[in-house]
């Protein structure tokens, strides 16, 4: 098929109306990923969560010797023992529902301990942030770690 000089290719209007909409698909998408930030942060940090507890679970479980995981309030921290501390991100906060002597007596810590038995002093901590609210639970019967359904 041969075509007539003028007709081949495409035209400037057409090349930027093209433009514009890829721009517009651009910047929603940026819009959207931005906006689900606070939702991945909580995530995370839920995710990181389990994973302390159930790793302090099972060092009590091999070493023989009660573990805890102790949160700080004022400092914005949870740490497990022998391990680096794990900040809180901004914008995220922690409400935790302890045994009362699950605590570290002067101290302003509250601690979920488990015992060489894979028991528990049990416990519930609620990760929130951005309107978002995860429930991660310790059962202190038999020290399984639970994500609470959502």
């Amino acid at each position: 098929m041969k075509t007539r000089p003028g007709e081949a290719g495409f035209t400037l209007v057409e090349m930027l109306v093209v433009l514009a909409i890829m721009a517009l698909v651009a910047a929603g998408s940026s819009y959207a990923l931005a906006g689900s930030r606070p939702a991945r942060m909580v995530a995370a940090t839920e995710d990181r969560l389990v994973a302390d507890l159930q790793r302090t679970r099972l060092d009590a479980m091999r070493s023989g010797r009660m573990r805890s995981l102790a949160f700080d309030g004022a400092a914005r921290l949870w740490r497990r023992e022998g391990a680096q501390p794990f900040p809180l991100p901004d914008g995220i906060t922690l409400q935790l529902t302890t045994a009362r002597e699950a605590g570290r007596a002067g101290t302003g810590e509250a601690t979920i301990a488990f015992l060489p038995d894979g028991r528990s002093t049990g416990g519930k901590v609620e990760i929130a942030g951005a309107g978002l609210r995860r429930m991660v639970e310790v059962n202190w019967l038999t020290g399984a770690v639970q994500r609470a359904a959502r």
